[in-house]
C-alpha cells in the first residue's frame, strides 16, 4: 500500500498571489485519482474570539472539543492537564507515550500546561490566570472544582466577568446529581442505544452525546459573551450530557396526550416484565405491537443490483415525484384523503415495491436518474472514503496539520464558515506541557519559583 502524500505550493487567487492558500495534490493508493484541495495555512483576518483568554480544565471529549472551537475562533486557550496528561492522550490508536488519536482530533490550537493540580502553589498560579481570563471550561469530577478553589463561586469573587461553563453528566439536581457519567451510560439511560431482540446496540465509534455536549457548551458560552457585552456580567453555565442526549432525540423524545396513551401502558408493563420471565425479544415485540414501526417507502437505504443507495424523499411532494420516477402505483401518494385499512402494512407493501424496482439497476444508474430528476439520493461510503472526498476538500471541511511529534494528520476542520471573522486552524494539538513555563511566567511567577516547581516535579514540560 502506498502512503498518502500531499505536495503543496502557493497559488494565485483571482489573478493575485495569495500566500494564505496552497493547492495540494492528494494521492491515496496506487491507481487512485488525484484531486486538488485548498488548505488554509494562516488566516490574515482575526477570528471572532481573538483577544479572549480561555482556561480549560477538560478531559476526554465534550469540554476539550468546546475548547478547540474557541481556539479555532482565535482565542488563547490554555489547557490545564495533569502531569501524565488528559486521559484522551491514551485513547484510540497510541502514537507515542503521550500522544493518541483521540487527543489529536479535539485539542488543536491550544497551549498545554502539565501540573500537579493539588499543589497549593499551582492552585495559586491558576487563580492568578483566572483573574484575567474571560472563559473557563471544565468537566471536573463532581465536587473537585470546589475542593481545589477553582469553582465558579470562588473565581467570580475576584473576576465577576468570568463565564464559567461546566459539563456534568446528569445535571446539578435530582438523584443522579454528582454522579460520574460517560457517553455510553447516557446512551443506555436515554434510549439512544437501540434496543433490539439481540440486545442493546450502542453508537460506539462516534460518541455523539459528548460532541453535542461540546457544541451546546460553545453555543452557551457565545450567548453568555453577548449577555456580558450588554451587561458587563459573567455567569455560570451547566451543560449536562443528559440534556445533550435529549436534544439529539428531539424527534422522538416527546409525548402527545391525544395519541401516546400507549406509552404509559408500556412503561407500566416494563416494571415487572423481566420478573415475569419475559425475554428481551418478548419486550421488543410488545412495544412494536403497541406502536408498530413505520417503514417509509421512499426514505432510507435501498439495495441496488451492485450495492446500496440512500434515498431521502421525506416530504409528500418529493414522495409523489419519487413514486412516479420508479413507476410505483401508490394511491396514498396520489390521493391525500386515501386511508388504507392498515397503514403499517400498506407502507411495508409500498416499500417492497420500490425496493424491488431499485434492485434491478446499479447504484450509479440510479444516482444519475435521481440527480437528473432533482431528487435527493446519494451513495453509501465507508468513513475511510470520506477522507478522500473532493466535496469535503473543496469546501475546506477537512484540514491537514503538522504535529511536531506525530507528523502529518488530517482532521475535521472548524464547522462554520464566517465571511468577516473566519475560524482557522493554525497549529496541531500541543505535546504534553509544551507551554508550561511560559504560562507560569504569565501567572507572574519568578524564574526561581518556576525552576523550583520543575525541580520538585510539580510541573512538566516535554523537551523540544
Amino acid at each position: 500500500m502506498k502512503a498518502k502524500c500531499l505536495v503543496g505550493f502557493p497559488i494565485h487567487w483571482h489573478g493575485e498571489y495569495d500566500p494564505f492558500f496552497t493547492v495540494q495534490q492528494v494521492y491515496s493508493y496506487p491507481g487512485a485519482k488525484a484531486f486538488s484541495v485548498h488548505q488554509h495555512k494562516v488566516n490574515p483576518m482575526p477570528g471572532p474570539y481573538e483577544g479572549l483568554r480561555v482556561i480549560e480544565f477538560g478531559r476526554f471529549i465534550a469540554a476539550p472539543y468546546c475548547g478547540q472551537l474557541f481556539a479555532d475562533g482565535g482565542a488563547d486557550v490554555i489547557k490545564v492537564e495533569p502531569l501524565n496528561g488528559d486521559d484522551a492522550r491514551r485513547n484510540g490508536t497510541r502514537l507515542s507515550t503521550t500522544e493518541a488519536r483521540q487527543y489529536l482530533n479535539k485539542n488543536r490550537g491550544k497551549r498545554s500546561i502539565a501540573v500537579k493540580l493539588s499543589d497549593p502553589r499551582i492552585i495559586k498560579a491558576l487563580q492568578k490566570l483566572a483573574k484575567s481570563a474571560d472563559i473557563i471550561i471544565s468537566n471536573f469530577r463532581p465536587g473537585q472544582g470546589e475542593e481545589l478553589g477553582l469553582d465558579y463561586l470562588t473565581i467570580a469573587k475576584y473576576n465577576p466577568r468570568i463565564i464559567y461553563a461546566e459539563n456534568s453528566a446528569y445535571g446539578k439536581k435530582g438523584p443522579l446529581a454528582g454522579q460520574v457519567g460517560m457517553d455510553l451510560l447516557l446512551q443506555a439511560r436515554t434510549g439512544l442505544a437501540e434496543i433490539t431482540s439481540d440486545g442493546p446496540k450502542a453508537i460506539e465509534d462516534d460518541p455523539v452525546i459528548d460532541y453535542m455536549g461540546g457544541m451546546l457548551m460553545s453555543w452557551g458560552i457565545a450567548s453568555a459573551l453577548y449577555h456580558r457585552e450588554r451587561t458587563g456580567q459573567g455567569q455560570q453555565l451547566d451543560v449536562s450530557l443528559l440534556q445533550a442526549a435529549l436534544v439529539l432525540q428531539n424527534n422522538s423524545i416527546n409525548h402527545v396526550d391525544k395519541v401516546d396513551g400507549w406509552r404509559n401502558e408500556f412503561v407500566a408493563y416494563l416494571k415487572d416484565a423481566f420478573v415475569k420471565g419475559m425475554t428481551l425479544k418478548d419486550i421488543v415485540d410488545e412495544r412494536a405491537s403497541r406502536k408498530p414501526p413505520i417503514v417509509p417507502a421512499y426514505y432510507g437505504f435501498f439495495k441496488t443490483s451492485d450495492g446500496f443507495i440512500a434515498i431521502a424523499s421525506g416530504g409528500r411532494a418529493l414522495q409523489m415525484r419519487t413514486a412516479k420516477l420508479l413507476g410505483v402505483d401508490d394511491p396514498a401518494i396520489d390521493d391525500i384523503n386515501y386511508q388504507p385499512d392498515d397503514y403499517v402494512e400498506y407502507t411495508r407493501a409500498m416499500r417492497a415495491k420500490s425496493s424491488a424496482i431499485l434492485a434491478t439497476q446499479t447504484t450509479d444508474y440510479w444516482l444519475q436518474v435521481f440527480e437528473k430528476a432533482g431528487l435527493p439520493a446519494g451513495p453509501m461510503q465507508f468513513k475511510d472514503q470520506v477522507l478522500d472526498d473532493p466535496q469535503c476538500w473543496e469546501n475546506d471541511y477537512l484540514v491537514r496539520l503538522d504535529h511536531e511529534e506525530v507528523g502529518g494528520i488530517t482532521v475535521v476542520a472548524p464547522p462554520v464558515k464566517f465571511s468577516k471573522s473566519p475560524l482557522s486552524t493554525t497549529t496541531a494539538s500541543p505535546v504534553l506541557g509544551r507551554h508550561s513555563r511560559e504560562i507560569l511566567v504569565e501567572a507572574n511567577l519568578s524564574e526561581d519559583e518556576i525552576d523550583a516547581l520543575f525541580l520538585e516535579q510539580v510541573v512538566y514540560e516535554q523537551p523540544s
